[in-house]
């Protein structure tokens, strides 16, 4: 290839990229009217807690515990038991459609609207 074959794709994988980090934030960020927090083991509904109300619980089951914190708008795993801590590394989500998964204990955590609290995409 020469040199301006090299540039224009390079130019593409680089405008690609970017689309795809852009569309990424915006799901995380997408706002939600009047967001409660689902709280899902293997797929099944496990407890709902309103954003709105500052909470810390543990959500304990045979593969493992998960402790949940809501605080300021946003929900975050502030501690697990399982090896790799993806959960607690993903941070705090206040909406959007990224949720946060601990896939060793079967975790999902989201945040959907109270009007309409059914999830897209269930994990089993």
């Amino acid at each position: 290839m020469d040199k301006k074959t090299v540039t224009i794709i390079s130019i593409i994988l680089a405008l690609l990229c970017i689309g795809g980090i852009s569309v990424f934030f915006i799901m995380k960020t997408l706002s939600i009217p009047d967001p409660v927090v689902n709280i899902c083991i293997n797929g099944e509904l496990y407890r709902t807690e309103p954003l709105s109300v500052d909470c810390e619980f543990t959500v304990a089951t045979e593969l493992g515990s998960n402790t949940v914190c809501i605080q300021n708008g946003a929900v975050a795993v502030t501690y697990a038991d399982c090896p790799d801590k993806v959960c607690i590394h993903s941070g705090s989500i206040s909406g959007g459609s990224v949720p946060i998964i601990c896939l060793p204990h079967r975790l999902e955590i989201r945040i959907v609207s109270a009007e309409d609290d059914s999830a897209d995409v269930q994990i089993k």
